[in-house]
């Protein structure tokens, strides 16, 4: 597949720009909840096959001087997702998957002899999906995903530990 440059600089832009946003929102919880933050920076280049290479940045934070995470960009092409943040910590990494809503999905379509669509259903994969936005997928419970809030920071500082 050959997409003009533009568009992958476009998409390569917002991603780092979403990033950065989530990083934002992030810290603000975190501090918001009671924790001290510290924030650091790492350059990146990432490859991936549709962009080839391009720069983006890995956020380390250090929660209450003891807990070490960092928030770092996985891929911005994605079947099913528009990109994937790692949240990782000393016990793993979690992700996070930008969804836009009725995405990801399956459309099945039935046609007639001549190619004419007769008959066309579909379904979400996550029914809580319900705007655009990122969104916790738990791999250990079967297609659930959870809204970037503040509510899920704690359990999410928790498996990290």
């Amino acid at each position: 597949m050959n997409i003009p440059r533009e568009k992958i600089e476009y998409e390569v832009s917002w991603f780092n720009g979403e990033v950065h946003k989530f990083k934002d929102l992030l810290v603000t919880w975190l501090r918001e909840l009671g924790h001290k933050v510290e924030i650091s920076e790492e350059k990146l280049e990432k490859v991936e096959e549709l962009s080839g290479p391009y720069k983006t940045k890995q956020y380390n934070l250090q929660i209450d001087g003891e807990l070490n995470l960092s928030i770092r960009p996985f891929a911005i092409w994605l079947i099913g997702a528009k990109g994937r943040i790692d949240v990782s910590g000393p016990s793993g990494s979690e992700k996070f998957v930008f969804l836009t809503i009725g995405e990801p999905g399956i459309i099945s379509e039935i046609k007639d002899s001549s190619g004419r669509v007769i008959e066309q259903s579909g379904r979400q994969f996550f029914k809580n999906v319900d705007e655009t936005n990122w969104y916790w997928y738990d791999d250990s419970s079967y297609r659930k995903v959870s809204k970037l809030s503040k509510e899920i920071i704690e359990p999410l500082l928790e498996r990290l530990q």
